[in-house]
């Protein structure tokens, strides 16, 4: 299956076949391999007290923008294309960085296929490129100033960087030939750990991870056909599931345990992607929220940065992508 089962084919960047801490200081090391402990939790329902107020993120001129990551500086980074979520094919994609209202472009040296992921603190970038993605092969890249760095996993066919906390760990994801699911690591210091894989699951994908090493993402376990959000804390996988969902997705997560992500009924719009909704989940509770602007069928934030500002994507009724902020009042 591919990002489809989340928003049209951006989950799908993560999986194969046609288909893809609360605390500051220095981080515990991560575990070789990650023990498979695991326990469910059950979250409240919507706390009305939480408000959002909006934004868009457009890069100038471009048909389509997605807006992938937030640091604490306030610097955001994404891509944008003609057809963006069509990128797998073939179609271009570039990057961006935007600090104060000033976009810059980011494109991997002669590729036609650059999409920025994340961004720490200090600003460097981790993302995605490509030569020829039509044949589902693709390389992961730090950038820091204007120097890229190539990282692929050990006999990957596909390997994506697709978050950095500022202890310089990093979530990586990398696809084999003939395995239907991608696998997630962490990379620090130039090693891999052992893969992240959620007990009993048949694949997991990792998107978060914050400066204490606290993971979240998600997992299916009955071959891609739902899929469940969960954190890896102190080697402890959590189920995480919004209230009555048939997905639920952790996309994000900060310093201060705020977590983002998606969740949807099952529902469908005419060009297949999910009808979905955006989540904060604080303390236990959720706060779902949709993006308020005309014609939005579907709202997934993909990071939040401790400051409490959240971004992410929409697709409206004409399967059209834009950017958009989200900042948490109380």
């Amino acid at each position: 299956m591919d990002r489809k089962s989340l928003v049209a084919s951006w989950i799908g960047v993560l999986l194969l076949g046609g288909g893809v801490a609360s605390s500051q200081g220095r981080p515990r090391p991560f575990p070789f391999p990650f023990p498979h402990n695991n326990h469910v939790t059950t979250a409240r329902e919507q706390a009305p007290t939480v408000s959002f107020a909006f934004g868009t993120i457009d890069y100038p001129n471009a048909p389509q923008t997605v807006a992938e990551a937030i640091n604490n500086k306030g610097e955001v980074v994404g891509s944008w294309g003609p057809d963006i979520n069509d990128f797998r094919q073939g179609l271009p994609a570039y990057g961006f960085s935007l600090k104060r209202s000033s976009f810059k472009k980011i494109v991997y040296p002669s590729a036609p296929i650059t999409v920025p992921f994340n961004v720490d603190s200090s600003g460097e970038i981790v993302g995605y490129y490509s030569f020829d993605p039509e044949d589902n092969s693709g390389h992961g890249f730090t950038l820091v100033g204007n120097t890229f760095t190539s990282a692929d996993y050990p006999g990957a066919q596909y390997t994506q960087l697709v978050a950095i906390n500022n202890s310089g760990q990093i979530l990586a994801t990398a696809e084999f030939s003939g395995v239907n699911w991608s696998q997630s690591y962490v990379l620090q210091s130039g090693t891999f750990s052992a893969q992240i894989l959620y007990p009993g699951s048949n694949g997991t994908i990792a998107y978060g991870i914050d400066d204490a090493g606290e993971i979240v993402g998600a997992y299916s376990s009955d071959g891609g056909s739902t899929f469940h959000g969960f954190t890896l804390i102190g080697g402890t996988f959590t189920n995480v599931a919004y209230p009555g969902a048939v997905d639920t997705y952790l996309t994000g997560i900060n310093n201060s345990g705020q977590i983002v992500g998606t969740w949807d009924d099952g529902g469908i719009d005419p060009y297949g992607n999910p009808l979905s909704h955006g989540f904060l989940l604080e303390s236990g509770t959720f706060s779902s929220f949709d993006s308020p602007y005309a014609g939005v069928s579907s709202t997934t934030p993909w990071g939040i940065n401790d400051k409490g500002v959240i971004v992410g994507q929409t697709i409206d009724a004409n399967d059209f992508f834009m950017g958009f902020s989200a900042t948490i009042g109380k």
